[in-house]
Formats: C-alpha cells, sequence, structure tokens
C-alpha cells in the first residue's frame, strides 16, 4: 500500500564491501541508533481517532465472550502495577481457525473474535493499557462501532466483567438462540440482566435456527414460547429488535406489541411496566 511504499522508501540502506562486512555492520548500526518512541499523542484527535478505527473495528461481527473461572481465584484480576492509574483489562481478540462447539461457560478474560472465518484478522485491544486518554478515545471506538455477537451460556457473565461505562457505550449486539429449549433457559436472563444494562443499545438481532414446537398450528406450547419474548421488555428505550431465521407468527406478534408499547408509553410507565409480568 502507499504507507509501505512510503516506509520502504524512506530508509536508508547502507552500502557494504562484502556480504561479511554485512553481516556484521547492520546490527552494529541499530546498536548507535537510538530508538525513538512515535510522539502518537501529539497527533490531532480526528486522527488518532481514525487510527483507533482501523485497529479495533471489524466489518463482521465480533463474538464477545468470558470464560467462568470455577475456582475461586484472582487471577482475573489486573495485578497492582505501582502506576497510580489502573485501566481495566481489555478483551483478547483473536481470530477462530475453526468452528468450535456450544462450550460449557469457563470465563476469564474477555475474547472477541471475528464471526466469519474469512476475516480472521486479529485485533489487539493491548492498544487500551498504552495510557489513560488512550483508553478513553479507543474504548468509545471498540464497543461502539462494532457488532458484537453473544452466547447464550457466557453473555450475561461476559456482560457483568464489564464496566458500566463500557457496556453503555454498546450499540449492537446479535444473538443466536439455537433450540426452543434456549427460549426459556438462558435467554430472559441475558436480557434482563444483561442487555438491560447496556443503555445505548440501538439494535439487538434474535436468530431463531429452530422452530417452535407447533406444527404450524398455535397451541399451548407455542404461547408459552413465545411469551417468554416479553423479556425484550427489559431492553433499553430506543432499541429496536430484528428477528431472523425461523420466526413464528406468535413471535413477531408479541416482538411487535413489545416494540409498540416501547414507542407509545412514557418514560414513567415503560419503566413501570418493565416490573409487571404481561397477562
Amino acid at each position: 500500500g502507499p504507507w509501505s511504499t512510503r516506509l520502504r522508501s524512506g530508509l536508508l540502506t547502507p552500502e557494504t564491501s562484502n556480504p561479511a562486512e554485512e553481516r556484521v555492520a547492520c546490527p552494529d548500526a541499530f546498536a548507535r541508533s537510538p530508538q525513538k518512541a512515535f510522539p502518537f499523542m501529539e497527533l490531532p484527535a480526528e486522527l488518532r481517532i481514525n487510527i483507533y478505527y482501523k485497529a479495533l473495528v471489524r466489518d463482521v461481527p465480533l463474538l464477545l465472550h468470558v470464560e467462568r473461572v470455577t475456582d475461586k481465584t484472582n487471577e482475573d484480576v489486573a495485578p497492582n502495577t505501582g502506576s497510580s492509574t489502573v485501566w481495566p483489562t481489555p478483551p483478547t481478540i483473536l481470530s477462530r481457525s475453526r468452528p468450535r462447539p456450544r462450550p460449557r461457560p469457563v470465563l476469564r478474560a474477555p475474547i472477541l473474535v471475528p464471526e466469519q472465518q474469512a476475516l480472521c484478522e486479529p485485533i489487539s485491544t493491548q492498544l487500551l493499557r498504552v495510557n489513560s486518554v488512550i483508553y478513553k478515545e479507543a474504548r468509545q471506538v471498540l464497543y461502539s462501532d462494532n457488532v458484537f455477537t453473544l452466547g447464550l451460556l457466557s453473555g450475561m457473565h461476559t456482560l457483568s466483567t464489564l464496566h458500566q461505562r463500557s457496556r453503555s457505550l454498546i450499540k449492537h449486539v446479535t444473538l443466536t438462540i439455537p433450540t426452543h429449549h434456549d427460549i426459556l433457559d438462558g435467554f430472559a436472563d441475558l436480557v434482563r440482566l444483561g442487555l438491560r444494562y447496556c443503555w445505548g443499545l440501538k439494535t439487538f438481532k434474535i436468530i431463531l435456527q429452530a422452530s417452535l414446537p407447533d406444527d404450524g398450528r398455535v397451541t399451548g406450547a407455542t404461547s408459552v414460547y413465545a411469551n417468554a419474548f416479553h423479556i425484550l421488555r427489559w431492553l433499553p428505550r430506543g432499541c429496536s429488535v430484528v428477528l431472523e431465521g425461523n420466526v413464528s407468527n406468535s413471535v413477531r406478534r408479541v416482538v411487535a406489541e413489545e416494540g409498540r408499547l416501547q414507542n407509545e408509553l412514557d418514560e414513567t410507565s415503560y419503566l413501570k411496566r418493565q416490573h409487571q409480568m404481561p397477562e
């Protein structure tokens, strides 16, 4: 690219009389030349933000996952380095080499994984640990400009490990529900105890992989699973729900009703209704 061309053309290569001299001269030359830190913080703020965007934002959803530590240890607590400022440990972003089965909740440090294998460009969130200014600037970009995929098993715990300021920056979340049993098992808790605190959430995409056990008819079982989507009343106001996959009409009606009430109720009525079970 133009940046790499410019860098290569700007480097001075010393001419040597023979290969043996080249092998000796190059290390000495590097040893004599002082390595100066690039004055990154002297760049205009707009340029720094653009660099954060290139480094931390991807066009594909990122899997946000934290493995649960089963033993009572403090391994996930950042050690005290003696610095007067301590920043939370940022998520580790890795590329996924192969599809993996649904894991048991094991959680330790946050992991962000590009959801599509074709675009497995690693993201290094260690950038957030350079200093407090970079942490504040880059965190805004990381959480606000990416789309995150949460898992039913680990999603609630993952969100609980994030600082509330970080949770509030998340705007777009995708969740896949593999079976109709998962609607009753983990979906409600993830919304009520997790996404509820993502105050800046704008879109919540729900992908239903399995059809409800209704055989095309509205049965008692169908009503149970469809009514479970009334839990969406705990989503922050202004959050739009998108349904994809095998979505029954009964589920669509419940989700549409929740969206209508979100738009029509005032703030007080909306918050009050969250604590009331639907009829």
